[in-house]
This record gives C-alpha cells, structure tokens and sequence, in this order.
C-alpha cells in the first residue's frame, strides 16, 4: 500500500479522469473486433477483413492530429466529450446493422473518433498538473488505469463475442456513455492550477494571435524549438520497437514453437498484462528522481536486452527464456511510455500542448504502420533470430539519442546560467 502512495496528492480532477479512462479502455479494444466480427459473424476471408483493419489504421493519423488540433480550439474535455459521445452512438449502432457490411464501416467510424480523443487526454493531464513530477504520476496512473481496462475488457467480451455480438456492441457503447458522464461531471475545468497558470496562457495567445500568419503556428514553434521536433521524429523508434510484440514476436512463438505457438504468444500477453499491473506503481516509486529523458533511455535499454534476449531462442528454445524476456521489455514499455510525453509538456505552450500531442501520436502510426513492414523485410532477408539483434541496436540508437538529447539541454541550461551580464545597455 505504500507504493500506492506515489499516486496521493493528485487533484480530484485527475483521479475522475484516469477512472473515466479505465473504464473506456474496457471497450476500447474496437481494432480487434474489427477482425472478430467480420470473419467469425460474417465469414469474410482474412484479405477482406485485413483491408478493413487496414483502413481503420490509417484513418488514426489524420484522426490525432484533427483531435490535436480541436482540442487546442475547442478545448480538450469538449473534445474527448464529442468524440466519445460520437463513438457510443456510432458502436451502438452496429447492433441495429448486425450481420452486415455496414458494421465493419461503422467500427472504422468509431477508431477515428477513439483516436480524435486521445491526444485530448495527453493535453488535459497536462494542463490539470502544473509540476512535471506531478504529471509523471498522473500519465503513470492513467497508463495503469488503461491496461486494467484493457486486460479486462476483451476477457469479459470473449464470452458473448461469437453467439451474442449485439451485447458486447452495447456494451462497450453504455461503457463509453459512463466514462463520458463521468468526465462531464466530474472533471473541471477551472481548477486552482489553471488559474494560476490564466496570465501565462493569456500571453501565449496573445502572441500567437500577433503572429497568425504562414507558416502555420505549429510549424513556427517546432522551427523554434528544434529539440522538440528532433525528439518527436525519434520518437518513431519508440514505436516502431514496441510493435514487434505484436507482429515479430507471433511468428517467433511459431518458428520456436511450432503447432504451440499460439498459445504460448497467449501466455506472453498474459505475462506482459500482469507486469504492467504489478510492476508500474513500482518503477514509478523507483524512478521518480530521474528526468523523463533519462526514464526514456533507460526504457530503451531494457526494450534492447529484453527483445535482443530471443535471439538465444535459436540455440535455446525454451520458454523460460521468452518469459523473461518479456518481463524486461515490459519494464521498458512502462519507462518509455508513462514519460514520453513528459519531455513535450514542460518544453511547449498549453495553447498547443494539443496539436503536439496530436502530433507525436501521429509518428507513433507512422510507427505501427511501417514496423511490421519494414521488419517483414528484415526477417526475409536474414534467419528469425537474427531479426532481434537489429531491434537491440535500434533500442540502443534510440536510448543513446535521448541521453544525447538530455546532454545537449543540460549543457545550453549550464551555458545560459553562466553567461555573463551585459552591462552596455544600462542605464
């Protein structure tokens, strides 16, 4: 209980707003019943079905970036509000359309309202949370909120999936109707902190108002703060890592494996969701002095030895050795994501912590969507095990980029501090 502790002294606001969140996420798994319900209620082959979890992937890029944007605009709980709303509507629907092609468009609906959201989330955490040690407790509280949701929601779904698509289509609509009244409820807006922080954005609009014109403010800001825009680009890394546990390491569990393949990827996931349940109050506690940047490269390394660990599968195919490995990718997992959006926090003004939300969500589909391909390329060419020793030396590219990145900052704020005074203008 007493790392629990970690998470007290968060406002009200935060604590409605990861509860809200843990609650969607326990219907927010409407990518794979795409596949579900089109090739066992409908009896589409895989190629159909894989175009429309194809178009339901890239319809997310354009999606957090509109949501980036309007939650900036709009403002964020109006946007995660609507979009919500939208995607309850859109999910209940499906029942009425049961057995027909219309469903499979109506889900490629709701993952682009599902994905305008989720940039709102990331601002809003931000803007309710002024200290970044705060926010650090915040993001992880949401991350653990999330995957409580997302570990129990396909389970408790897999029951009525097949024979009663209907409940789970109204099920995860009412889900989604509960954490939206929640947030509409409880979560304000005006609390202490904003307050605090009203004349600082005021200024920020008022310069940006003052400079309204081409190139858009977005793009001003990130020619203005080249870090920023260097660490979003690298951030591609991040993901493009972490989607090999869903593409690279399935196959891996056949070409070890053979016929038990399956369900040994099936114990790996349960492996990695009972990791993150235990294992991130703990991390947090533990890595609370360390800087988001330092938290990032240090997730690297463990996303490094724990996917670079299967190499050994060639030699040794045991499953002792995936479980471990799992658990350490795990912890990077947990390190990367509950801090990598801590760097953009304290470095970008609230009138567009949005837009540059939206903006690294959209590299993190960039991410997604090339992995599998490009490491598709990889394992063609060379034998499976091989695969992983790339994935360690990009983890490592990618840890060793965020220590350059901390090193750089850390030496402009040292140069800043000893600059000396210019005493020529005064008076």
């Amino acid at each position: 209980m007493s790392l629990f502790k970690t998470y007290a002294g968060l406002s009200r606001d935060i604590y409605y707003l990861c509860l809200a969140r843990t609650i969607n996420s326990t219907g927010d798994f409407v990518f794979s019943l795409i596949t579900l319900v089109l090739t066992l209620q409908m009896g589409m082959n895989v190629v159909s079905a894989g175009i429309f979890v194809s178009m339901a992937a890239l319809i997310s890029g354009p999606g957090v970036l509109l949501g980036g944007y309007l939650s900036d605009v709009m403002g964020k709980k109006t946007i995660i509000v609507i979009g919500q709303l939208l995607s309850a509507i859109m999910i209940i629907s499906c029942s009425f359309w049961s057995g027909t092609i219309t469903v499979g468009y109506l889900l490629i609906a709701v993952m682009f309202f599902i994905s305008i959201t989720r940039p709102a989330y990331n601002a809003l955490i931000i803007q309710l949370c002024t200290e970044e040690k705060e926010r650090k407790s915040a993001f992880s509280l949401m991350y653990l909120g999330a995957n409580l949701g997302i570990a129990i929601g396909p389970l408790i779904a897999g029951f009525f999936i097949k024979d009663h698509v209907n409940i789970v289509f109204i099920s995860i609509g009412t889900v989604f109707l509960i954490s939206t009244f929640i947030i509409i409820n409880q979560v304000k807006i005006g609390t202490r902190k904003e307050l605090a922080s009203t004349s600082s954005e005021h200024a920020g609009q008022q310069e940006q108002q003052r400079s309204s014109q081409p190139p858009s403010p977005l793009f001003r800001l990130l020619l203005k703060n080249p870090l920023v825009a260097f660490f979003i680009v690298v951030s591609f890394l991040n993901y493009f890592i972490y989607m090999q546990y869903s593409f690279s390491l399935p196959l891996q569990m056949n070409h070890s494996f053979g016929e038990n393949g399956a369900a040994y990827y099936g114990s790996v996931m349960t492996i990695n969701a009972i990791s993150v349940i235990i294992l991130t109050t703990v991390i947090l506690s533990a890595t609370r002095k360390l800087t988001a940047l330092n938290s990032i490269a240090t997730g690297a390394l463990f996303y490094g030895i724990g996917f670079g660990a299967l190499n050994l599968l060639g030699t040794f195919p045991h499953f002792s050795i995936v479980a471990l490995s799992t658990v350490l990718w795990t912890i990077g997992e947990i390190l990367v994501q509950t801090n990598i959006n801590l760097y953009i926090a304290s470095r970008v003004p609230d009138t567009h912590q949005g837009r540059f939300n939206g903006l690294l969500l959209f590299v993190g589909c960039l991410g997604y969507t090339l992995s599998p391909y490009l490491t598709g390329i990889f394992i063609k060419s060379m034998d499976m095990e091989s695969v992983w020793i790339i994935i360690l030396a990009v983890s490592l590219f990618y840890g060793l980029s965020m220590i350059i990145l901390w090193y750089i900052e850390k030496s402009s704020t040292r140069r800043n501090k000893m600059k000396p005074l210019d005493h020529s203008k005064s008076i």
